[in-house]
């Protein structure tokens, strides 16, 4: 082995176990040399000057990292969504990767759509004419911010799951309905797939990120009913020491719904924590109303009705007082 493998291994190791021609280059490693490792063993091709070193494992994080580095580009869509752990239900195969169409790219005359190995994954390119937005880099990796990722996937995914994401991004701290509204705006909206759904959801979101999926659902059944649109989020002290939060407040009522959904209440000791959370609010006149994952999604009726009589109910006290 030549003594600039050692270089070359420790470049690799930082991008799982990946390494371009142009890179070995740097380290004064030849064309011959690299033909030479290819013939060894030690180096297999995933890409025309793209290659893997010999027994690293080959993970989705790889396949990433392989189709960005291909083609010199930053990936987008759903791999960007799975790069920044958005819960996207969106494919990933074939990788999309985005360049910028006014830059010359070198890689780009010697690969083109599905020119990777079968041990790793296609690649769709896209080109656009003023690439010039953030770019971050996750897990090493340079892909599409949030904002950028959720305009190009509200034309994949249904209102709902996109809706959902958006949320998961919010909670993220990687995106503001501010961002995404500016955003959208200078990319352009006019006839693009999906933009009727960024629209909907910058008019129907509000302050306060939703922490889960069924927050959302229940959010959306809410406001597709008659019901007076609650205030989310909403804090509420306790004491000088306490505070909590409501996830949909009907504060002129003292109304106070909570959806419970088992991935975040499952344990005895969340459990527990969640009748003296409410037994607090109660305390101080809260009627607190807990709505299920099937409440919302098998008995919507039902669980409107339910809310819609605590509302009337308390509506009628406050009439009295």
């Amino acid at each position: 082995m030549y003594p600039q493998w050692a270089a070359v291994l420790g470049h690799a190791e930082a991008q799982y176990g990946l390494v371009g021609r142009d890179e070995m280059r740097v380290f004064h490693v030849t064309d011959r040399m690299i033909a030479s490792a290819l013939d060894d063993g030690l180096l297999s091709r995933v890409a025309p000057e793209l290659f893997r070193v010999r027994g690293v494992p080959q993970t989705e994080r790889m396949a990433i990292a392989a189709a960005a580095l291909a083609v010199d580009g930053a990936v987008s869509f759903g791999a960007a969504a799975s790069l920044l752990r958005l819960d996207a239900r969106t494919e990933l195969v074939p990788i999309d990767v985005t360049v910028d169409a006014s830059v010359q790219h070198p890689r780009l005359k010697r690969v083109e759509v599905a020119t990777v190995e079968r041990s790793l994954h296609p690649i769709r390119l896209h080109r656009f004419a003023s690439y010039g937005e953030p770019l971050v880099v996750v897990d090493g990796i340079r892909c599409a911010d949030a904002a950028r990722v959720l305009v190009d996937l509200a034309g994949r995914l249904r209102p709902g799951e996109f809706e959902d994401v958006f949320e998961r991004a919010r909670r993220l701290g990687l995106v503001t309905p501010e961002a995404l509204a500016r955003r959208f705006e200078v990319i352009g909206g006019r006839g693009r797939k999906g933009a009727a759904k960024v629209r909907e959801l910058l008019a129907t979101t509000r302050p306060g990120p939703l922490d889960s999926k069924l927050e959302g659902r229940t959010w959306r059944m809410i406001r597709a009913s008659r019901l007076e649109e609650p205030v989310r989020q909403l804090p509420v002290d306790i004491s000088a020491r306490r505070r909590y939060r409501i996830d949909f407040a009907w504060p002129g009522l003292l109304v106070a719904v909570e959806a419970e959904g088992f991935e975040w209440h499952g344990s005895r000791a969340r459990w527990k924590a969640d009748k003296i959370r409410t037994a607090a609010l109660e305390r101080l006149g809260w009627r607190v109303l807990v709505v299920t994952w099937d409440d919302v999604t098998h008995r919507p009726e039902e669980t409107l009705d339910r809310i819609a009589m605590a509302l009337a109910e308390r509506a009628r006290l406050v009439a009295a007082l």
